[in-house]
């Protein structure tokens, strides 16, 4: 009963991230770049991923299939649950782009390696207490690396939502992943290997879930900013006398965003958004927010 139970809140998994991989292919779709083209393929990925875990779940477990299919797709699900290890920050390195430093690169890999190594050796021959013990110690020493490496890099990410969406995906991966680990050391030393499945699948299906849910939040998000931005460039006035940065934070004002939101979205301080505000009332002669909105807007001279 319970397995079934949990299939349920699988299939809404898959709802839901599917859902991100619609949203993401038509945010690529509107404006064809690499960056979303890179995100597109990295949701598509983790829809496959999950995929192949209910396929395993369903054919292992519910269906008590051969050894040689259930092996096989844990073999693809650890490998591809080991490059998301090495994705996440390479992410980071595209976004903010830096290079590769060689603490990063190690921390990577090696936690990639320990993480697919660990599971080969569950699906073949079980849990071996010494060896994993130690192989889990540097993993979950590797993992730390990663992911004080990303926290500390978050400041680096321009854009608001971009930044949580990362820190979020991480966050829940370095959280997920560990979980999974210590469901089936549950399962082999308690004797209740059963239990530890189900709690597994329960704990990949609420993982998707919420990575899909925080991808679709971020494409709502970064799509109606995208049209509220063309038309706050539409409507501000080329013969207003801002610079770039100030004409930046002007179209943010039209689109209603306070100034905490512009400074996250802008990489800049509150302070600074306040600044430039203070500066626009001085530069078009306006005394009132709905002064200044109309000028911005075209609707009133300065």
């Amino acid at each position: 009963m319970i397995d079934h139970i949990f299939l349920f809140i699988y299939i809404f998994a898959v709802g839901a991230t599917f859902s991100a991989v619609s949203m993401s292919l038509l945010y690529w779709l509107r404006q064809r770049n690499t960056r979303r083209l890179n995100t597109f393929l990295f949701i598509s990925y983790l829809a496959i991923l999950l995929l192949l875990a209910g396929v395993r779940f369903y054919w292992a477990e519910l269906l008590s299939g051969g050894r040689g299919v259930t092996i096989g797709t844990g073999m693809a699900e650890f490998a591809g649950y080991a490059l998301l290890l090495y994705y996440l920050p390479a992410t980071v390195n595209h976004i903010i782009a830096r290079n590769w430093t060689w603490l990063r690169r190690i921390a990577s890999i090696i936690a990639c390696a320990v993480y697919f190594a660990l599971g080969a050796v569950y699906l073949l021959t079980g849990f071996l207490r010494p060896i994993s013990i130690a192989a889990g110690f540097l993993y979950f020493l590797a993992l730390g690396v990663i992911l004080v490496d990303i926290v500390r890099s978050a400041s680096q990410i321009k854009g608001g939502p971009t930044r949580v969406t990362v820190l979020l995906i991480t966050l829940l991966t370095v959280i997920f992943l560990p979980l999974v680990m210590a469901s089936r050391l549950l399962g082999e030393s308690g004797g209740i290997p059963m239990l530890s499945r189900s709690i597994r699948f329960l704990f990949l299906s609420l993982y998707y879930f919420w990575m899909a849910t925080a991808g679709i939040v971020f494409y709502v998000r970064e799509m109606s900013v995208d049209i509220q931005v063309s038309i706050a460039e539409r409507s501000i006035p080329e013969t207003l006398p801002l610079t770039e940065r100030e004409r930046d934070i002007a179209r943010s004002i039209v689109q209603g965003l306070t100034h905490v939101e512009i400074a996250l979205n802008l990489g800049i301080s509150p302070n600074t958004v306040r600044n430039h505000v203070s500066n626009f009332y001085k530069k078009l002669s306006v005394r009132s927010k709905v002064e200044l909105l109309g000028v911005l807007r075209g609707e009133r001279s300065y």
